[in-house]
């Protein structure tokens, strides 16, 4: 529990915005020279003026790309257009402007010992195409099992495929309705493979809570490391508005820091997912209390 902020605030311009069908978008905004370079699970907040949107918070996004741009930085993210603010961000056109404050939060350990299984349900696929591309860079091979509801939500899979390919890394699908891939949920896929995974293995996911939460209990039931991005309602994304809390396990909160933790993190019973995650260590949470 430690480390100095490196986030700051940076006014990026949209330099791509192309539809990646079932009503998800690709979006690109460069920033400028400063900007500190995000790690694969960390996000940023994004705010639009007033005069774009009435969302008066801005919209926590996770990095799905990173690209060095002359002495700025470009990211790139995927994401639904499902609410106030996403509405808005996904009818900005090229050259718009938006606030962008990060990185933020804490992402995946690349140098978790073991061979990576990457583990996305839908939409979370996003962090983890840049944890793909991030491991391939290492020259570290990884499994990446990739679900959803239909084969038209398999959303991002072209780029997965792109990024695995670099290293050698195996792609393995399958959606509820076995449109594509095989039939059934990516916990169940999992459960399927399990005997053909690379031991020993480290699991880092993203998805729905309930997903998550099957891979936790997975994990600790048989001493497999999984690190797990959760999402919350996070309007800040610094630990001020302490308005993301998750519940500690025992385990956690006997280990607890207590006075000697930094000041925006949670208490001995709640932690702040904007600071202490949004990647957390299966053991590091309470999962019969999360929804």
């Amino acid at each position: 529990m430690s480390g100095a902020a490196t986030w700051r605030q940076a006014t990026a311009r949209v330099s791509r915005q192309t539809p990646y069908g079932a009503g998800y978008l690709w979006l690109d905004l460069d920033l400028p020279r400063g900007f500190v370079v995000p790690a694969p699970g960390q996000f940023v907040q994004l705010l639009l003026p007033p005069s774009r949107t009435a969302a008066l918070l801005p919209r926590p996004m996770s990095v799905a790309a990173v690209r060095r741009r002359g002495a700025g930085l470009t990211l790139g993210f995927l994401y639904a257009a499902v609410g106030t603010g996403t509405r808005a961000l996904a009818a900005l056109e090229r050259g718009a402007a938006v606030e962008v404050l990060g990185p933020l939060g804490r992402g995946f350990p690349l140098d978790a010992p073991g061979a990576p299984v990457l583990v996305a349900g839908g939409r979370g696929v996003a962090p983890l195409l840049f944890l793909a591309e991030a491991l391939a860079a290492s020259g570290r091979r990884c499994t990446f099992l990739f679900g959803a509801r239909t084969r038209a939500h398999l959303v991002g899979l072209a780029e997965a495929r792109a990024r695995l390919g670099r290293a050698g890394g195996r792609l393995q699908l399958c959606t509820e309705d076995g449109s594509r891939g095989e039939r059934g949920t990516v916990m169940a896929l999992m459960e399927r493979l399990e005997r053909r995974l690379p031991r020993p293995a480290v699991v880092h996911a993203c998805g729905p809570h309930g997903m998550l939460r099957a891979i936790a209990r997975w994990g600790l039931s048989r001493g497999v490391p999984c690190h797990l991005a959760m999402e919350s309602v996070m309007a800040c994304g610094t630990g001020v508005c302490r308005g993301c809390p998750l519940p500690r396990s025992p385990q956690a909160k006997a280990g607890f820091e207590g006075a000697a933790a930094p000041s925006l993190f949670g208490n001995r019973d709640y932690a702040m997912c904007c600071t202490e995650g949004p990647v957390f260590e299966a053991h590091d949470l309470d999962w019969d209390r999360i929804e």
